[in-house]
């Protein structure tokens, strides 16, 4: 991928992050992930752990949309 490629996706990525919308979908599903946790059973292990890997993957979105948006960062500077 060429510079003005990163460069263009770095803008992208931070569009996506600091758009009113996509930051409330964020909350929002934070929230009910949370809300099913607590309010799950205790017998439930499996829907929790469910549960919790929907929530590290949801980070791992996060993650990379963030990293791609740092990458650009860093070919503007050199």
């Amino acid at each position: 991928m060429t510079p003005d490629q990163e460069k263009q996706r770095s803008e992208l990525a931070k569009n996506i992050l600091e758009n009113p919308v996509f930051q409330d979908a964020i909350k929002q599903i934070k929230q009910e992930l949370y809300g099913e946790f607590t309010n799950s059973p205790a017998r439930d292990s499996e829907g929790r752990e469910k549960i919790y890997l929907m929530g590290k993957m949801f980070d791992v979105l996060l993650v990379n949309i963030k990293s791609v948006m740092e990458t650009g960062k860093l070919n503007k500077k050199q």
